[in-house]
């Protein structure tokens, strides 16, 4: 079996809207159909590092300006594997994700990127997290780092 690694980059992207803060989620079309909670991220280019990738990303996916996203620290680096059935002999794939978290400094709704399979976005606030399904464990990530939500 092949095995292919990957590396992406991407944020916890919060905002303070009438005295809250609030995370961005996006629903994401998954390869069967289902609509899943994610943060935006993506591949990180040959290129790039990971914090100014983090920010293509994030402008990209979510559709906000790059200007208008502050990167406020480094949280983590995830990692997992996984076996990619919607590939051509299923490979599986090693993922490192670097998290940031960035402040969004601005009050324009994002407009989802649809050719990427994003269908909406939620703003959701630091008390209803405890209550969002998502892949990884968003509100001991939050729940540290809470903090340096400014």
């Amino acid at each position: 079996m092949a095995r292919i690694y990957e590396k992406s980059s991407g944020g916890i992207v919060y905002r303070k809207k009438e005295g809250n803060m609030e995370v961005l989620l996006l629903e994401w079309l998954n390869s069967k159909g289902n609509v899943e909670l994610v943060i935006p991220k993506g591949h990180i280019e040959e290129w790039e590092i990971a914090r100014v990738a983090a920010v293509r990303e994030i402008s990209e996916e979510a559709g906000l300006q790059e200007k208008d996203l502050e990167v406020i620290k480094f949280i983590t680096k995830l990692n997992y594997t996984f076996t990619a059935a919607h590939l051509e002999d299923s490979p599986l794939i090693d993922k490192d994700v670097y998290l940031f978290l960035i402040r969004y400094n601005w009050n324009e709704n994002p407009v989802v990127q649809k050719e990427e399979r994003f269908v909406w976005y939620k703003w959701v606030s630091l008390n209803e997290i405890k209550d969002v399904e998502i892949k990884f464990d968003l509100l001991s990530i939050i729940s540290k780092n809470k903090i340096y939500f400014i």
